[in-house]
C-alpha cells in the first residue's frame, strides 16, 4: 500500500487519461479500479492515515486533527504529558501513544512493514524509518528537497519486499509537501506523480522478478486533496482584538491569562477550546460561548474566510452553521439526526432527518460537502475534539504566522477539493464512492483475515 501523500482525484484521473502514468495504467488499473475515495474530517496528513490502518476515524481513536487540546487533562495537574499536542515536529513520536486502543494492521498482520509513516503502532522493529524518519523530515524541510524522501522511499520499498511480507506500508510525501511551498498543479507537484509512476513500474518489476506478483494485493490511496492558497487568516488575532487571549503553537509556553485554545489542521481546520467560569475542564456550548461573546459566532461567519462553524449546542449535538444557513446534527447510535432551520448550511437539497451512514454518503458523495454529516458526527464524539470547529473557504486558510515556509496551497476542511481522494486497486471494486474507512477492512478480507469488530469502515467486498 502507497499513500500518495495529498494526491488528487481529479489530477490523477488527468494524468492517467493523458497517458503520464504509463505504470499505473499497465500493473494497476488495467485488471483493477480506479475509485473516488473521500477521507475522513479534518482532511490532513496523519489524522486521516488512520482510516487506512486502524477502518477508524480520528475523532473515534480521540485524535482529531495535528494539533489538539486536552480540556480535562490541561485542567487536572496531575497529568503531565497528554495536555496538548502538534504533530508536527519531535512530538510525532507520540501520536502511537494518544490513540485509543485500537488493533492497528500492524497487529493483525505479524510479517508488516513500515516506510516513513509516523502511524505505526504494532510495527515495533518492523518499522524499518523509525528514528530516521524525522531526519529525512528536517533535511527535506530545510533544502525544499521533497523529492530526495520519495526517492529514498523507493529504494527502502525495493530492499523490503525481498523479506517474506504479508503487508507494507509506505508513505511518499512528495506531492503533499511540492503542493504546499508551489500549488497542487505547480510542474513541480506533477513530476511527483510522475515518480509515483516510475516507482510503481520498479515495485512490479521486482515483485515479478521474485515470483510475488500475480500474489500481491497493491493499492495507491491518499489521505487528502489541497487547494491553491491566496489568503491566510489569522484567526488568533481575530480572537486577541475581541478581548480572547489566545493560546497556540508554537507558543505553547505562554499560557498564562489564555481564554482560548486554537488548534490548526493542515491549515484549512482548526479547533477553539474556550475557558469559561468554571475553568477549562468541561466542554463549553453554543450558549456559553454567546455568554462570552455574543456576536462572536456571528462574526466569525462574516470572515470571507470562514466557510463552515461547527459548534457543540446543549442537547449534546452539533449546530452547524455557514453563511448559506443553519443546522443541527447528532451521532444517535448508528443514525445522524440532521435538522435543517429554514436553509441548508452545505446547499444540500432533499437531506434531512434520521439518516444511516450509507444514506449520507450517497446523497452528499457528488456536492462541494461529501459526506460532512457522518465526518462531524464522528469527530465531535472525542473528547478532545473543540467547543468550536472552523472549516475553512478555499482559496484561504486559517494560520498567517509561523508557517515557514508560507503555504501556498493548504487541506484539512470539509471542502471537496480536500476531501476527495483517489483510491487505486490491482482488483476490482464495486462502481461506486467509497470511504477510506473501506480500505482496511476491504484488505483483511481480501487478505483472509478477520475483521476487527468496532471500526467505522465496511468491506467493500
Amino acid at each position: 500500500m502507497i499513500l500518495a501523500d495529498g494526491a488528487r482525484e481529479d489530477v490523477l484521473r488527468e494524468l492517467l487519461a493523458r497517458g503520464e502514468l504509463p505504470h499505473i495504467e499497465k500493473e494497476i488499473v488495467a485488471t483493477g479500479t480506479v475509485a473516488s475515495g473521500i477521507t475522513t474530517f479534518p482532511s490532513t496528513t496523519g489524522p486521516a492515515y488512520f482510516p487506512f490502518l486502524t477502518g477508524c476515524f480520528p475523532g473515534t481513536l480521540n485524535v482529531p486533527g495535528i494539533r489538539w487540546f486536552d480540556k480535562e487533562a490541561y485542567a487536572d495537574p496531575k497529568k503531565k504529558m497528554v495536555k496538548f499536542r502538534s504533530y508536527v515536529g519531535i512530538e510525532t513520536f507520540l501520536i502511537n501513544r494518544d490513540m485509543a486502543p485500537h488493533p492497528t494492521i500492524f497487529d493483525l498482520l505479524p510479517d508488516s512493514y513500515n516506510i516513513f509513516n509516523s502511524v505505526c503502532r504494532g510495527a515495533g522493529n518492523r518499522n524499518l524509518t523509525k528514528i530516521m524518519r524525522i531526519w529525512y523530515w528536517y533535511y527535506a524541510h530545510l533544502t525544499d528537497r521533497w523529492e530526495f524522501i520519495d526517492q529514498a522511499a523507493l529504494k527502502k520499498t525495493l530492499k523490503a519486499i525481498e523479506k517474506d511480507f504479508d503487508f507494507l506500508f509506505v508513505v511518499f510525501p512528495g506531492i503533499d509537501e511540492y503542493s504546499h511551498l508551489a500549488h497542487p498543479h505547480h510542474e513541480k507537484t506533477i513530476e511527483q506523480y510522475r515518480f509515483l509512476d516510475t516507482a510503481v513500474g520498479q515495485i512490479a518489476a521486482k515483485l515479478k522478478n521474485l515470483n510475488k506478483w500475480d500474489d500481491t494485493l497493491f493499492w495507491i490511496v491518499s489521505d487528502h486533496g489541497l487547494s491553491k492558497t491566496d489568503t491566510h487568516f489569522c484567526v488568533n488575532t481575530f480572537l486577541e482584538k475581541r478581548g480572547l487571549p489566545v493560546f497556540y503553537y508554537p507558543k505553547v509556553f505562554h499560557r498564562n491569562g489564555k481564554k482560548v485554545a486554537n488548534m490548526v489542521s493542515g491549515n484549512g481546520m482548526t479547533h477553539l477550546y474556550f475557558k469559561n467560569g468554571d475553568g477549562w475542564a468541561k466542554p463549553v456550548s453554543r450558549s456559553e460561548i454567546n455568554h462570552l461573546d455574543s456576536a462572536l459566532i456571528t462574526d466569525l461567519l462574516g470572515q470571507p474566510a470562514i466557510d463552515i462553524v461547527m459548534v457543540r449546542n446543549d442537547e449534546g449535538g452539533v449546530d452547524i452553521l455557514s453563511k448559506r444557513g443553519e443546522a443541527s446534527l447528532q451521532l444517535v447510535g448508528g443514525n445522524l439526526k440532521y435538522e435543517v432551520k429554514k436553509q441548508d448550511p452545505f446547499g444540500y437539497e432533499n437531506v434531512s432527518g434520521n439518516l444511516n451512514h450509507k444514506e449520507v454518503l450517497e446523497k452528499t458523495c457528488h456536492t462541494n460537502y461529501p459526506d460532512a454529516l457522518c465526518q462531524i458526527g464522528h469527530l465531535f464524539k472525542a473528547s478532545r475534539t473543540g467547543d468550536i470547529v472552523l472549516s475553512a473557504t478555499p482559496g484561504f486558510d486559517l494560520r498567517l504566522k509561523y508557517e515557514i515556509p508560507e503555504h501556498k496551497g493548504s487541506h484539512g476542511s470539509l471542502h471537496r477539493e480536500h476531501m476527495s481522494v483517489p483510491v487505486v486497486t490491482n482488483v476490482p471494486l464495486p462502481a461506486k464512492v467509497l470511504r477510506t474507512v473501506d480500505v482496511f477492512p476491504t484488505t483483511l478480507k481480501l487478505l483472509g483475515k478477520n475483521i476487527p469488530k468496532a471500526i467505522d469502515g465496511a468491506s467493500l467486498i
